[in-house]
């Protein structure tokens, strides 16, 4: 069974679409899309690293998140939250538009099921993460790409497979980093190459 925490977790993870949503609905201008996610990222890093120097910050942390928090995040390391963060910034300033968005939907979505899913009911382990919690995340962000219009469905719908295959595999770096900028990545040389 998932504990409320973990539920918790991954609200944090779909509210992590209001990055896509603003760059697509609200800041449309990519300079400006950068300016606020950078000024944001910094904020996340400034907080995740004083939480470890400061009692102040320490005991907003344990009050509000600290059930939340993986182990490595506890020992220090950067929250996922902040890995969002820092792979929004790089993925806006990089990537274009129509990428950056499709990418960073697929980190929120497809993370979100994959790890619901597979903790609950995965059976099939890859390294920490299972087979069962690779096809629920890959389901939604299929159905997604399919329906991103400013995307040819050859060109997102690989993007949806390598944004699940990067959360999935056993690989260094944060799945939350990894995800959009590597499914960004793939999406921009297919496209280049059609």
């Amino acid at each position: 069974m998932i504990s409320i925490n973990e539920y918790y977790r991954k609200a944090t993870h779909l509210f992590s679409l209001i990055i896509p949503i603003i760059y697509w609905y609200f800041i449309p201008n990519q300079t400006h899309a950068i300016l606020l996610v950078l000024f944001f990222t910094a904020l996340f890093i400034f907080i995740d690293t004083f939480r470890r120097r400061s009692m102040l910050i320490k005991k907003l942390f344990k009050v509000f998140f600290d059930k939340m928090l993986r182990a490595h995040e506890l020992k220090g390391k950067y929250t996922g939250a902040t890995w969002v963060m820092i792979a929004a910034s790089i993925t806006i300033i990089i990537f274009s538009k129509n990428i950056a968005i499709l990418s960073l939907i697929f980190l929120s979505i497809g993370d979100t099921f994959a790890g619901l899913i597979g903790r609950e009911y995965g059976k099939i382990k890859i390294g920490s993460k299972t087979f069962e919690g690779f096809i629920a995340g890959l389901i939604p962000c299929l159905a997604i790409a399919y329906a991103y219009s400013p995307l040819p469905f050859h060109v997102s719908g690989i993007g949806a497979i390598t944004a699940m295959l990067l959360e999935t595999l056993p690989l260094p770096l944060d799945d939350n980093f990894r995800i959009p900028i590597g499914s960004a990545l793939i999406m921009t040389i297919i496209l280049a190459s059609s």
